[in-house]
């Protein structure tokens, strides 16, 4: 839905919708999706939207470790936003077809807003595609600034700036384009299989992994910034990775990759 309603939790202002163009030829056609979040649904855990277009059914999940929730600016308008819990975690949004992981392009994504924030959008390799940008009260859309990073991606994180812009922002139309299916769910595979020890660490930690090739390791701090890369070329097994002359204490995201996915582990500095 595309029309401007108030926001009903804090009177916020409509929807301004505009797309960015292709910028890759295709050796196909893609398959556009439009999001809307009008249809989603809140199971308390994460968010899902459900497409459906002949055989084919698209699920678009939204995940969180705090309290995803939707809300009406009207109309039957939704939105989804954060309510109060881990506000300095990203939104984490992955879409399925058929029950299987895709690749695809991301378009743009609108917002609504309550006040003004900073907002930043990364692919599942913690790339930069919506560098963190100033968005004042209103709506609109996020500005995309590396649209080479939000093509051929399994993954969009939405990443906050304070305490405050989860919760003052609602996302919805989130514009894609489907590329293909993978054939493994191996985000799943990294999040069940490759595990981070110790953890609480001073930094110099071991990531046991027994069976998928990593490509890359990417940390991130609660605002967004990266703090500490690692390229690691398709190793199998353990890896151990020294960061205590890197980071300071605190509490950092890790993303950890592959090939085919990623999955984000939570890390402890003393």
């Amino acid at each position: 839905m595309k029309t401007n309603y108030t926001y009903s939790k804090k009177s916020l202002f409509g929807t301004i919708v505009w797309c960015f163009s292709l910028f890759i030829s295709l050796n196909s056609v893609a398959q556009n999706l439009n999001f809307t979040i009008d249809t989603a649904v809140d199971n308390g855990t994460n968010i899902t939207e459900t497409i459906t277009l002949g055989s084919d059914t698209y699920v678009l999940t939204v995940a969180h470790s705090g309290n995803e929730e939707l809300d009406n600016l009207g109309g039957g308008d939704l939105v989804f936003f954060l309510s109060a819990i881990d506000p300095l975690t990203p939104h984490v949004l992955k879409v399925t077809k058929n029950g299987e992981p895709v690749n695809f392009k991301l378009n743009s994504i609108d917002y609504d807003t309550l006040g003004a924030g900073t907002i930043s959008v990364r692919n599942q390799n913690d790339e930069i595609i919506s560098a963190p940008t100033f968005y004042p009260l209103g709506a609109g859309t996020l500005f995309i600034s590396d649209p080479s990073n939000g093509f051929d991606i399994t993954e969009i994180k939405i990443f906050p700036t304070d305490t405050d812009d989860l919760n003052d922002f609602g996302f919805h139309n989130i514009d894609i384009d489907i590329l293909d299916t993978l054939g493994v769910d191996e985000s799943s595979l990294l999040e069940n299989n490759v595990s981070v020890f110790p953890n609480p660490s001073n930094g110099d930690i071991t990531l046991k992994n027994t069976t998928i090739a990593l490509e890359k390791i990417v940390v991130s701090d609660l605002n967004g910034r990266t703090v500490f890369t690692k390229n690691l070329n398709g190793v199998i097994g353990n890896v151990d990775v020294s960061m205590s002359s890197k980071l300071s204490a605190g509490v950092y995201l890790m993303t950890v990759s592959s090939k085919e996915g990623s999955a984000v582990k939570k890390i402890i500095i003393n």
